[in-house]
């Protein structure tokens, strides 16, 4: 977690995280008890992603961008939900069906306010090649 006392250039690091076709269909499938679960779209059906010019099925950006979250939450604590903030927020990479994803972090400014500290940090998600996919700045006080 971050203290107060956390210095600049400190890198943090989620955990890794597949992006298996249970975890995909889970979240872009529909309710789970809908008839013909999972919902065919371009994140559970090869046809659809196709039709729509995609070569693959795609995981959707959304779905990575809680894991973004859960290390802002994990960092900064439940806090975070109330007072923390991401900007400039940009999906620069597709995640496909198998990938690995980790969400990091780094320090980039702190400042005090009052008996509080206010931390900017450099956000993104990396895929298992190193390769980001998600780039942004999250904001959070301690």
């Amino acid at each position: 977690m971050i203290a107060k006392d956390t210095q600049g250039g400190r890198d943090f690091s989620g955990r890794p995280k597949k992006m298996s076709w249970e975890r995909i269909a889970a979240f872009s499938g529909g309710p789970l008890n809908t008839p013909g679960w999972p919902r065919k779209n371009i994140h559970t059906d090869l046809d659809a992603a196709r039709e729509a010019g995609l070569n693959t099925v795609y995981v959707s950006a959304t779905q990575y961008l809680g894991h973004l979250a859960e290390l802002m939450i994990d960092l900064f604590g439940e806090n975070w939900l109330g007072a923390g903030r991401t900007t400039g927020l940009k999906f620069i990479a597709p995640v496909a069906a198998g990938d690995t994803l980790r969400t990091r972090a780094k320090v980039r400014h702190r400042k005090a306010e009052g008996p509080e500290v206010e931390f900017t940090l450099e956000v993104w998600c990396e895929n298992q090649n190193g390769d980001r996919v998600l780039v942004g700045e999250a904001t959070g006080r301690v």
